[in-house]
């Protein structure tokens, strides 16, 4: 990454201060996510010429009025018909490193947008120009150890995940729901709009050398006509990517391409194309569903972290070898439907037989279930033999431990059983697998309470057999690849 470009972005996820050109009663959110981060509201400058105040904070008349020499970050909410006068006074009037364009109705809306986005593309092609920009159309910049946050009730806890979309409220509802469903933590996040300047690739290539940063989550629609480039770039930065990104390309279909024209005016790609990036590149597509983003995002996180959190210094992530299954249950109806969902999936149920059985016979004499695989073993779960009988099966050839649970803590026994949980997860992780509990959703505040206790205490955790089962596989997938790139 270039020099020039690594400072901007420093500037963009770390600003000494902040400017909001346009600031009114309207943008409450943005003051707020401030608020909420606790960003210095001495160096927070409102600008607003008819104002004199807004929320209780003093506003500027203009950006000259403003003390600091600099300013790091500007927040740029005009109407479109003054954006391109308006920005090129403000550059000229003070050294601004960076600018986040919020205003919509550019190139993504109709034709006098688009040239009011062709303006504002010759503004930033100028050679002398060192400011480096956001958007136009976009929600803006989100950095927990930057205290930055453009609305609130995004997570003020700091963490290893970082993010690049072109949508800025499916950027915060990802996070959102992924903090709040799984307890996922952030470094850092953009939404970047149209990319009239900085372009996904330029994210990228910082987040691949930003230490703070272990996973990476991309929303792409399509490039901006004004970067034909762009996709040699951005080809070029996925391939020497060194850390897991999560890919979703939002422009697939044809119809979807159209609505990406009219959301971020973006040209999206042949299909054919991006089967071919797939394959050349370690990064991990994703499927267009907010759910299978977060699940994926969920398993990386927790496997990541647990390598992370280990005390080697030089930890190295053992991605999984196999797709084998073992599945733990209390009903025999679902594993049988279980068991054929994963095999469609593409993944294997070793049958346990011979050996392995009789090992698992003489610990238990079953008389109702099974332990062929899926282990079917009602009535034993807060015994003793349940923990003998998983530890022995979970050292055979699998990869993946799947144990079904419909506890909650009002039940006579659960003390018991959650201890076998516990100390299953810890013989399954001692073997480098991957151990996985399914709780199924309904109404309940037992099972809501359950569910947050088993986050707390950071078991992964999933809704279904069937999303856990892609989340591994996309795990899984990952490995492969970086296994067979590195071979080359």
């Amino acid at each position: 990454m270039n020099t020039k470009n690594l400072e901007s972005l420093n500037f963009l996820f770390y600003p000494r201060n902040v400017a909001i050109f346009g600031a009114s009663e309207k943008l409450w959110y943005m003051v707020k996510g401030f608020e909420e981060h606790n960003f210095n509201k001495n160096k927070l400058y409102l600008i607003n010429p008819s104002k004199g105040e807004i929320f209780g904070q003093k506003c500027y008349k203009s950006i000259d009025d403003i003390p600091d020499e600099t300013i790091d970050l500007l927040i740029l909410a005009v109407g479109r018909d003054r954006l391109a006068q308006s920005l090129k006074e403000l550059i000229e009037q003070k050294d601004i490193k960076t600018i986040h364009i919020f205003t919509a109705g550019t190139g993504e809306s109709d034709e006098k947008g688009v040239i009011v986005e062709n303006e504002l593309f010759n503004i930033f092609n100028n050679e002398n120009l060192s400011t480096r920009a956001i958007g136009p159309n976009c929600m803006g910049v989100y950095s927990v150890k930057g205290h930055l946050a453009y609305e609130p009730f995004l997570p003020t806890e700091p963490g290893n995940i970082s993010l690049v979309f072109q949508s800025g409220d499916l950027h915060s509802q990802t996070i959102r729901i992924g903090a709040r469903r799984h307890n996922l933590k952030y470094s850092k996040g953009v939404s970047i709009g149209n990319c009239i300047d900085l372009q996904i690739s330029d994210f990228l290539q910082y987040y691949n050398n930003d230490d703070d940063t272990d996973l990476i989550m991309v929303y792409f629609e399509g490039i901006n006509a004004h970067y034909p480039n762009e996709g040699k770039e951005l080809l070029k930065t996925l391939r020497a990517m060194k850390k897991p990104v999560l890919f979703m390309h939002g422009g697939k279909t044809s119809r979807a391409q159209k609505a990406a024209l009219t959301h971020t005016g973006s040209i999206s790609t042949n299909q054919k194309i991006w089967k071919a990036i797939y394959k050349q590149t370690p990064i991990v597509e994703v499927p267009t569903s907010l759910d299978d983003m977060i699940d994926y995002a969920f398993i990386f996180y927790k496997v990541i972290n647990r390598y992370r959190d280990s005390k080697n210094d030089n930890y190295r992530i053992n991605y999984p070898k196999g797709k084998n299954v073992l599945l733990i249950l209390w009903s025999g109806g679902f594993g049988i439907i279980d068991t054929n969902m994963l095999t469609e999936l593409g993944m294997n149920i070793p049958y346990f037989e011979g050996e392995i059985l009789e090992k698992l016979r003489k610990i238990y004499p079953i008389k109702i279930g099974s332990l062929s695989n899926p282990l079917d073993i009602p009535w034993v779960s807060s015994s003793e033999t349940y923990f003998k009988i998983a530890k022995v099966a979970s050292s055979e050839n699998v990869d993946l431990v799947i144990i079904e649970t419909d506890m909650w803590e009002e039940e006579p026994h659960f003390d018991r059983y959650y201890n076998n949980i516990l100390a299953i997860r810890k013989h399954v992780e001692s073997l480098d697998k991957i151990f996985i509990l399914i709780l199924p959703e309904y109404p309940a505040r037992h099972r809501q309470k359950y569910y947050k206790k088993l986050i707390d205490d950071d078991f992964i955790v999933y809704p279904s057999v069937r999303r856990a089962a892609k989340a591994f596989l996309a795990l899984y997938d990952y490995g492969k690849k970086i296994e067979n790139l590195n071979k080359k």
